[in-house]
């Protein structure tokens, strides 16, 4: 059954909200920051997400939770959302991806308020990090698995691991490695968008592609921009080197 008023009605309400929010920070001048170094999201959206959530670190932590406590709180709702993938529901997908990018965030700020960033934590995050990526490719795999939009999905996992594993390998070599148009950030918001946009549109135009298009279309842009960012920190590192 297909609600194509309230899809309509829901997605005004929240486009109207974003543009409020981000309105402000589309009209700020500042200092510019490459995309290739802030990914496309931009250092400056960036910035406004972590002011945003400042205050939920403190919640967080005034009830003695800790960052490891929100990293594996973040693999739970990975499992949870490939799940969501595996069955076809785009739109409980999208937002508990996005919510699982929150939560990548939050881990991380709460270490350093806490003054416990370190090796120790950063390892376990990223140990959780490539397990919960995984966990939600499987899923997309699984919704996938008869179509030729499969391809996409093992390309786009392969690149976003890709372009972990360039930084990683380049940082065992004493280099920074952080630039790149489509980083972890930008993949949580570029998927989980998609996905949600998706289920929308099967609303409003009550129909149904049955393979959602659009999140096929999602998924290729990731794949062919999640490789480019792991060529251009390949790239960026071999000039490093030279």
């Amino acid at each position: 059954m297909c609600h194509p008023w309230l899809a309509a009605g829901a997605t005004c309400f929240v486009i109207l909200l974003l543009v409020r929010e981000l309105a402000p920070i589309a009209r700020e001048r500042g200092p510019q920051v490459a995309a290739m170094e802030s990914g496309l999201l931009g250092v400056r959206l960036r910035t406004w997400f972590r002011d945003r959530i400042a205050p939920v670190v403190g919640l967080l932590l005034s009830f003695g939770l800790t960052a490891n406590y929100v990293t594996f709180s973040q693999l739970g709702a990975s499992l949870v959302c490939s799940l969501a993938y595996a069955r076809g529901w785009m739109f409980t997908a999208g937002w508990i991806l996005i919510t699982c990018g929150t939560l990548d965030v939050l881990d991380g700020e709460m270490a350093r308020r806490e003054g416990r960033a370190g090796p120790r934590g950063a390892f376990i995050d990223s140990v959780v990090d490539r397990y919960g990526e995984s966990a939600v490719f499987v899923g997309l795999v699984a919704f996938y698995r008869d179509t030729w939009v499969l391809w996409g999905v093992l390309a786009a996992w392969a690149g976003g691991f890709l372009v972990s594993y360039m930084r990683a390998r380049a940082e065992s070599l004493g280099i920074d490695c952080r630039e790149g148009l489509l980083q972890r950030p930008e993949r949580y918001v570029l998927l989980g968008l998609a996905s949600m946009v998706s289920q929308i549109v099967t609303h409003i135009s009550c129909s149904s592609t049955g393979h959602h298009d659009l999140v096929a279309g999602g998924i290729f842009v990731l794949a062919i921009l999640a490789n480019a960012t792991a060529l251009q920190r390949a790239h960026g590192t071999l000039r490093k080197l030279a």
